[in-house]
C-alpha cells in the first residue's frame, strides 16, 4: 500500500497506554520519512517522551484537529471521550477527517459519539484494543477496529506491526467494537477470577502456585499464563506510589459496561457479577491503604476471603 509522505496524524491523550501507542507511531513516521505526530496532552510534561522522538506538542486540541487529517485519541472513560469529542467539534471544518478512538467505552457513547462527528462530515473508528501498557510497547496489542470501511482502510498502514500487532475489522458501526472489546474484557477478568481462585486453592491446600502456573503454560497456552504473572509475581498490587499496568477504575468501569449490555439483551453475566463484587470491594481496599491497585487486584480479596493476606508472598519480597 502507498503511504502519503504529506498526511498529518495527529495524537490526543498520553496516559500510560496513549502514550507508548504514540511513541511506537511517531517512531515509524520518522522511520518512514513522513510528517512527525502532532499530539496534545492535558498534563503537558507526559508528552517529553513523545517529544524527545521527535514529536510536535501542540498548545491545544485544536491545534493538533486543524492540521490532522488521521487523529487518535487515548483516553480514561465514556465521559472524557464525550468531553473531547466536543472539542474536536468546536473546531470546526472536520470535513473527511478520521478519528480513531482507542479508549473502551460503552458501545453507546461510541454510537452517539460517531452520530455527532457524522454530521460534521468527519467519520469514527471505534480502535479499542487488548492488552496492558508495557504490551503497547513493544507492540503485541490487539486493536479490534469498526467504522466504514474506507477509513479502516486509510488508518492501516498505522496499526498492524506500528502500534499493534494486527488489526480485527470487526464490522461498519464503530459502537460493534466497543461492544467485542466489553465482551473481550469480561472474558479476561473472568479468567481472572478463576486463575486467581486456582492459586489460592493450590496455596491453602500446600500444593503450591508454581506448579500451578506451570499447567497453565503447558496446558492452557499465554493468556492464562500472562493473567497467572500477574497474580503471582504481585503485579496486581503495584509499591506505593507507583502506577499500575492497568487501573483497577478501568476493571470497574468495564465490568459495570459488560453487565448492563448484558441486560439491554436480555441476559446475565453470572461469573461478571462476582468479579464486579469483588473489583468493588478491591476499590474499598485500595483506599483504605492509599494505593493504586491494578485490574487483576480482585486476587487481593479471594485471599481475604480464604483467609490469606491480600498481598503475596511476592508483594511482601518486594515491598520489603
Amino acid at each position: 500500500m502507498t503511504i502519503a509522505t504529506d498526511l498529518q496524524l495527529g495524537w490526543i491523550g498520553l496516559g500510560n497506554m496513549g502514550s507508548a501507542m504514540a511513541s511506537n507511531l511517531q517512531n515509524y513516521l520518522h522511520a518512514q520519512g513522513q510528517l512527525p505526530l502532532r499530539f496534545w496532552n492535558r498534563t503537558a510534561s507526559k508528552g517529553e517522551v513523545v517529544t524527545s522522538l521527535g514529536g510536535i506538542q501542540c498548545d491545544s486540541i485544536a491545534d493538533v484537529v486543524r492540521d490532522s487529517t488521521i487523529i487518535f485519541l487515548s483516553t480514561s472513560n465514556d465521559e472524557a471521550l464525550e468531553i473531547i469529542i466536543g472539542e474536536i467539534i468546536a473546531t470546526g471544518n472536520l470535513t473527511d477527517k478520521i478519528i480513531v478512538d482507542t479508549t473502551t467505552v460503552h458501545p453507546d457513547t461510541s454510537k452517539a459519539v460517531s452520530a455527532k462527528l457524522v454530521r460534521e462530515n468527519a467519520f469514527l473508528v471505534s480502535g479499542p484494543v487488548f492488552g496492558s501498557a508495557p504490551m503497547a510497547a513493544e507492540r503485541k496489542i490487539l486493536m479490534v477496529a469498526a467504522g466504514a470501511r474506507c477509513t479502516i482502510h486509510r488508518i492501516s498502514p498505522y496499526i498492524k506491526g506500528v502500534i499493534a500487532r494486527d488489526m480485527l475489522e470487526v464490522a461498519d458501526e464503530p459502537q460493534k467494537a466497543s461492544l467485542l472489546k466489553i465482551i473481550g474484557n469480561f472474558v479476561v477478568s473472568g479468567l481472572t477470577e478463576i486463575i486467581g481462585e486456582a492459586h489460592v486453592f493450590a496455596e491453602k491446600s500446600e500444593l503450591g502456585t508454581e506448579v500451578v502456573e506451570k499447567l497453565l503454560e503447558a496446558q492452557f497456552g499465554p493468556l492464562p499464563t500472562m493473567i497467572s504473572k500477574r497474580l503471582t509475581q504481585g503485579v496486581y498490587m503495584p509499591p506505593k506510589g507507583t502506577s499500575p499496568w492497568s487501573n483497577l477504575d478501568l476493571a470497574l468501569k468495564d465490568a459495570d459496561h459488560a453487565l448492563e449490555c448484558a441486560v439491554a439483551v436480555g441476559t446475565r453475566l453470572p461469573v461478571g457479577e462476582v468479579v464486579l463484587e469483588n473489583l468493588k470491594r478491591a476499590k474499598v481496599f485500595s483506599q483504605e491503604q492509599d494505593r493504586q491497585l491494578d485490574s487483576a487486584a480482585s486476587y487481593g480479596i479471594i485471599r481475604c476471603d480464604a483467609g490469606l493476606d491480600f498481598d503475596n508472598e511476592s508483594v511482601k519480597k518486594r515491598d520489603a
